[in-house]
C-alpha cells in the first residue's frame, strides 16, 4: 500500500503545495475565503451533541516532535505531519486532534493555534480540535479570542479541550507554581465561558481579576461561531479531572482504562444536573494496524516507541501524578504493552472490550511515533485501519 504522493511538501487532499521558503503562508488567501466555506457542516449548536444513536466518532491525532538525534529541517517536518493529518480527511476519520507542548527540546507541538489554522484552511469537512490547552498556563481571555476566531475560520468544526498539564518546567518557565493547578483551572474554565458568551463581563478570583475598580467590563468579539461555544473537553488522567468535567458538564477525553474514572465522571454529571447520555466520552490508544508480525514492527520501531513512553513517564514522575496504563498484554520490553500493534481482527478483539467496558462514545487514534516515516509506514497502517476497522466501529 502506497501513499498518494510521497513529495515532501504536498498534500493529496486539498491541502495546497508549498514551496520553500523561509515563512509558512498565512493559511487563508482572500480569494479562497468564499469557496472554503463551500459545502461545510453546519455549526454544532450548544456545545452538546445528543450520543444516543450516534456512530463512534474516530480521531487521530500526532505529537509533532522532532527528536534531536534525528532532527530534520522543521517545516519539512512539520509538512508531514500535517499532510498525514490532511489525508485523515479523505480516509473516513471524524476529527484530527492537535496537542499542545512548551520548551521542549524536540519541539513538542509547539504552536497549536498556527496549525489548527492551516488545517482549517487545508481541509473541508472533518472537525479540528485543541487536544489539549494547558488551560492553567494561559490567560483564558485569550484563549477565548483565538478560538472563537478558529470556530469561524473554520465554518464551525472546531472542538476545544482542556487540561490542568502534568510538566513541572512549564509551569516553572511561565513563572507559575504548578501547586496552583487546580484552582487556576478551575478559574480559566469559568472566564472561558464568559468570554464565549460575547457579552461584556467582569471576574474576580483568586488568580484573575478582569474588569474590576476602574476597569471596564471585557467583551470578546467576535463570539464563536458555534452556539453558545465549540464543544469543550477536559482532559483527565485521574477520578479527580474527570470529575470537575462532569462538575462543569463538560465532554471528557480520558487518558485512563480505570472503569472508576468514567463512572466518576457520569456520577458527577448527574450530581450536577447534567443527562450523562448527551456527553461525548474518549480514550486515546496508541495503534499501529498491520499484516505484519507485531514483534518485528516492534523491534523495527523500539527505540520510537520508547521515545514517545518515556517523555510521560518523566513528566507525571515530576509532578508526582501515576504512570499511564493502557491495559495492554504485559511484555517484558518498557512500554511494549503502551503500544497496540497487530492486523484488523486484533486491533478489533482489543478495541471493541475497552469501548464497552468504558462506555465509549470516542476513540482517539495515537499516529506513528516520531521517527517513523508519516508518508510510508504511517500511512500505510492508518490506510488499513480506515479500510478495515473504522468502519466496523461506526457500525457500533
Amino acid at each position: 500500500m502506497t501513499a498518494p504522493d510521497p513529495s515532501p511538501r504536498t498534500c493529496h487532499y486539498d491541502c495546497p503545495a508549498v514551496e520553500n521558503s523561509h515563512a509558512l503562508p498565512f493559511p487563508f488567501a482572500p480569494a479562497s475565503i468564499e469557496a472554503h466555506f463551500t459545502d461545510i457542516h453546519q455549526p454544532r449548536h450548544n456545545g452538546i451533541e445528543t450520543t444516543t444513536g450516534e456512530s463512534m466518532q474516530v480521531a487521530l491525532t500526532l505529537d509533532f516532535r522532532n527528536a534531536p538525534e534525528r532532527r530534520r529541517p522543521w517545516r519539512e517536518f512539520w509538512e508531514d505531519n500535517l499532510w498525514l493529518l490532511c489525508e485523515a480527511e479523505a480516509m473516513g476519520f471524524d476529527s484530527v486532534l492537535v496537542q499542545e507542548h512548551f520548551f521542549t527540546e524536540d519541539g513538542y507541538a509547539p504552536s497549536m493555534p498556527i496549525f489548527l489554522a492551516l488545517l482549517a484552511e487545508r481541509t473541508q469537512k472533518i472537525r479540528i480540535g485543541a487536544y489539549l490547552y494547558i488551560l492553567p498556563l494561559h490567560n483564558p481571555m485569550q484563549i477565548a479570542q483565538e478560538t472563537a476566531v478558529l470556530d469561524h475560520l473554520s465554518g464551525g468544526r472546531l472542538d476545544v479541550t482542556v487540561g490542568i498539564g502534568h510538566r513541572v518546567a512549564e509551569y516553572r518557565a511561565f513563572g507559575l507554581d504548578p501547586r496552583h493547578r487546580p484552582s487556576r483551572m478551575e478559574e480559566a474554565l469559568e472566564i472561558l465561558r464568559l468570554a464565549w458568551s460575547g457579552k461584556p463581563f467582569r471576574f474576580l478570583g483568586k488568580h484573575f481579576e478582569i474588569g474590576q475598580g476602574d476597569a471596564p467590563a471585557v467583551e470578546i468579539q467576535p463570539p464563536p461561531l458555534q452556539t453558545p461555544h465549540p464543544p469543550l473537553w477536559v482532559g483527565a488522567t485521574s477520578s479527580a479531572a474527570a470529575a470537575r468535567a462532569g462538575r462543569h458538564g463538560l465532554h471528557l477525553h480520558g487518558a485512563s482504562v480505570d472503569p472508576s474514572v468514567y463512572d466518576t465522571y457520569r456520577q458527577s454529571l448527574t450530581d450536577a444536573g447534567h443527562d450523562p447520555s448527551r456527553f461525548r466520552v474518549s480514550n486515546p490508544l496508541s495503534i499501529t494496524t498491520t499484516h505484519e508480525n507485531p514483534e518485528a514492527v516492534w523491534a523495527r520501531n523500539s527505540d520510537h516507541y520508547h521515545y514517545r513512553w518515556d517523555f510521560y513517564r518523566k513528566i507525571r514522575q515530576e509532578i508526582g501524578d501515576p504512570d499511564l496504563d493502557y491495559e495492554l498484554a504485559p511484555r517484558t520490553d518498557a512500554y511494549r504493552e503502551n503500544e497496540l500493534i497487530g492486523d484488523p481482527q486484533t486491533v478489533l478483539e482489543t478495541v471493541l472490550p475497552l469501548v464497552d467496558r468504558l462506555g465509549l462514545t470516542d476513540l482517539v487514534v495515537f499516529g506513528p511515533a516520531s521517527g517513523i516515516d508519516p508518508r510510508r509506514e504511517g500511512y500505510e497502517s492508518l490506510r488499513l485501519f480506515a479500510d478495515e476497522v473504522l468502519p466496523v466501529l461506526k457500525e457500533r
